[in-house]
């Protein structure tokens, strides 16, 4: 989101208009989303396994169907597809009220082909969500001190995904890879007021209202490089750098504008302790405070980092059930402060390996705040789940 309202309101009748100057809003009683600053919230193109895990799909053993480092890609054996779907309930805590709000969005999808000491892969994941909407009453005071109760709804409806190419090489215990992401989508605003009948004789408003549409596109490159010892520990390691990301508004007379992308870095690990106890974890940075201020939020420098342990459970109707549970500490790369929001979530979960391993589901939940109300004016909490599903080659 560039612009904190949506465009330029259009009055529906003509005395909205004539009567902007004279008006006076309330403050909202309804609090935008900590998660709908700047560009959204940052999406983690990730499949259940690497999100119970704390977030870790940098260096992960056995290999993962995540957007993560290309070199990882020589840690699948076989032929695979995978596909992650992600819902998420978000209850915002404001200044005089809370509300709830929620996103749904595929992850990732992604095909991966090893040939000899060789691997490729196609992909599609999200990169920055801007779904949200609220509804709330409130009223608005004139310049004549009469008052015009009204009901006010907000909506965006959008964000930004990922198409990902990427290639990698086994040379003997090191790995290297190279991805080129197109990064595209769109951002649709809406706002509307609808004005009810004032009590106090105030002069009757109608509705307002008004929309925008966004579209977004930008290139990104990643390279990574990673060092396996049998199957019992793998390090990696991916910086990425991606170029402007232009910002196209629909209405012609509005240009369009440019958002420099960071530069990012990213190192993770895993440890085989066990045949059934895997360690694993991985952190990363992020440059985002060269990209500038937006017109409603601050751009930050960010850290984050995660990790977590898997146990290889039970077997459950002929399929092995691997249990999860991991941590996560993570910055927002945007906020209206002049320090970056903090994100802290505890992530568990499991999976189903059946068909001799060529088949798997996987299910990573996440229990988690964002935000401090002493400091940020605002808290949110959320409940995250990914359920994803792996299908390989014999």
């Amino acid at each position: 989101m560039i612009r904190s309202a949506p465009g330029t309101a259009r009055p529906l009748v003509g005395a909205c208009a004539l009567l902007a100057c004279a008006l006076q809003a309330t403050p909202a009683t309804a609090q935008t989303p900590l998660t709908a600053i700047g560009l959204g919230y940052p999406v983690a193109p990730a499949d259940g396994r690497a999100a119970a895990l704390g977030g870790t799909g940098v260096g992960l053993l056995g290999g993962t169907f995540s957007l993560s480092s290309p070199a990882d890609l020589t840690q699948h054996v076989a032929p695979g597809f995978g596909l992650a779907f992600t819902g998420e309930a978000v209850t915002v805590d404001g200044p005089s009220s809370s509300h709830d709000t929620g996103r749904e969005r595929i992850a990732v999808v992604r095909a991966v082909a090893p040939f000899g000491d060789w691997a490729v892969a196609i992909a599609f994941g999200g990169d920055f969500d801007q779904d949200w909407s609220v509804r709330f009453d409130d009223t608005l005071a004139l310049a004549d001190g009469t008052t015009v109760p009204f009901e006010e709804a907000r909506e965006h409806d959008g964000g930004i995904s990922t198409i990902d190419a990427s290639l990698a090489r086994r040379i003997g215990p090191l790995s290297l890879g190279v991805s080129a992401q197109r990064l595209t989508g769109s951002l649709r605003q809406t706002f509307t007021r609808r004005f009810d009948e004032s009590e106090d004789g105030g002069p009757p408003l109608g509705t307002a209202g008004g929309s925008q549409r966004l579209t977004y596109r930008a290139w990104r490159f990643r390279a990574g490089v990673s060092i396996a010892i049998s199957d019992r520990f793998l390090i990696s390691a991916v910086g990425s750098k991606g170029g402007d990301l232009t910002i196209d508004p629909d209405e012609e007379e509005d240009p369009a504008t440019t958002l420099a992308l960071p530069t990012t870095v990213e190192v993770g690990a895993s440890v085989r302790i066990t045949d059934r106890l895997l360690v694993s974890a991985s952190g990363g940075v992020s440059d985002w405070s060269p990209s500038g201020d937006l017109e409603d939020a601050t751009a930050h420098d960010i850290t984050w980092v995660g990790g977590g342990i898997e146990y290889q459970g039970p077997r459950i109707l002929g399929g092995d059930m691997p249990l999860r549970v991991g941590v996560r500490r993570a910055e927002l790369p945007f906020s209206t402060a002049a320090s970056a929001v903090e994100e802290t979530a505890i992530t568990g979960g499991f999976g189903w390996l059946f068909r001799e391993g060529t088949a798997g589901l996987h299910v990573g939940v996440e229990f988690g705040s964002r935000g401090d109300f002493a400091t940020d004016g605002i808290e949110e909490s959320f409940r995250r789940a990914t359920l994803s599903f792996e299908l390989r080659q014999r």
